[in-house]
């Protein structure tokens, strides 16, 4: 009987490794320890393995592929990103390879692996959060890598818009139009998105003299839109606030559909406001009143500073886009102040 051909998986298991670094020991990649070279090298000896000549004959080349990682897909918010930066790389002659983390660190760190290993020329990231994103150095080593949004540290490149400067904006709409009673709703309290976007909220608020009311979610709620929904069921069947700030679009859309089964009209009885932009936001009947953080726009610088890493730059490079107020329907003003 033929015995099986041992593979770059089995060197990795050998060795104590992941696979994408099997693969730089074997490039000789400068960034890797002389120490876990021998490692693996005594592995591939140990087991007679020998390198596909596909793979071989890749070394040095551009793939002309980009890897990219985001939290969840079946959010609007990054499909709707996702799609920018496909549109982006492909006009530039490169293909992007999509993983899902689902918020879950240890999928971020596979994913990134497994890039790897498929030889990408660079890597854009939404990252789950900071702590995580700390780790990527060890794993990525210069390969090219652009972050998006807030979970990173200042030393890497990254394109993100001003959570705090949206909610401001957003918060003080609220209160040129009367409202006095303003609720912040949703988005888990570990949130560093949410801890911006409370802080602008605090801001518009305090400058008025007033504190507002603030809602989180649970830090450890899995369905983050049954919550909204049912949170949002709670607050209408009770005393009902001016206005709700929701912390994004999904979690207005919520709203919008408690108030639909209390009997709250919006904006008549209750002012609404979501932030994101997302597409279903502008439809007609839901016409919400938002904050665009102009995701098209991110996903596209995103994908263009990659490009320059890709193409030799060193430099890390800063994004900081201005969120835009978008005026719709759901909000209107108080009686009194009409």
């Amino acid at each position: 009987m033929m015995k099986k051909r041992a593979t770059i998986k089995d060197v990795a298991a050998l060795a104590g490794v992941s696979p994408a670094t099997v693969s730089r020991v074997l490039d000789d990649r400068a960034e890797i320890s002389d120490e876990t070279k021998e490692r693996v090298r005594a592995a591939c000896a140990q087991l007679g393995y020998v390198r596909n000549a596909a793979a071989r004959g890749l070394t040095g080349r551009a793939t002309h592929t980009i890897g990219l990682v985001v939290p969840d897909i079946s959010n609007p918010y990054f499909s709707g990103m996702v799609t920018a930066i496909e549109q982006t790389a492909a006009a530039h002659g490169y293909r992007v390879l999509l993983s899902n983390s689902l918020r879950k660190p240890e999928r971020e760190l596979r994913a990134i692996d497994n890039f790897l290993a498929r030889r990408i020329d660079g890597i854009v990231i939404s990252s789950v959060s900071p702590q995580i994103q700390a780790r990527h150095r060890e794993i990525l080593g210069n390969l090219p890598c652009v972050y998006l949004g807030i979970n990173h540290g200042e030393d890497c490149s990254y394109v993100m818009a001003d959570n705090e400067a949206g909610a401001y904006a957003a918060a003080r709409y609220l209160l040129r139009m009367g409202h006095r009673d303003i609720l912040f709703l949703g988005g888990r309290p570990t949130s560093r998105t949410r801890e911006l976007r409370v802080q602008g909220f605090r801001r518009a608020l305090g400058e008025a003299g007033l504190t507002g009311r603030e809602l989180p979610s649970p830090p450890d709620v899995t369905q983050m839109r049954q919550w909204s929904y049912e949170t949002a069921l709670e607050l209408l069947n009770g005393s009902l606030p001016d206005a709700i700030f929701a912390f994004s679009d999904i979690t207005a859309l919520k709203v919008l559909e408690a108030a639909e089964q209390c009997g709250v009209r919006i904006p008549e009885d209750l002012s609404l406001v979501g932030y994101d932009n997302i597409a279903v936001s502008g439809l007609p009947r839901i016409d919400l009143t938002t904050v665009s953080q102009h995701k098209f726009q991110q996903g596209r610088i995103a994908v263009e500073r990659l490009l320059e890493k890709i193409d030799g730059s060193s430099e890390d490079t800063v994004d900081l886009l201005e969120p835009e107020l978008i005026i719709r329907s759901t909000c209107t003003k108080k009686t009194s102040c009409i």
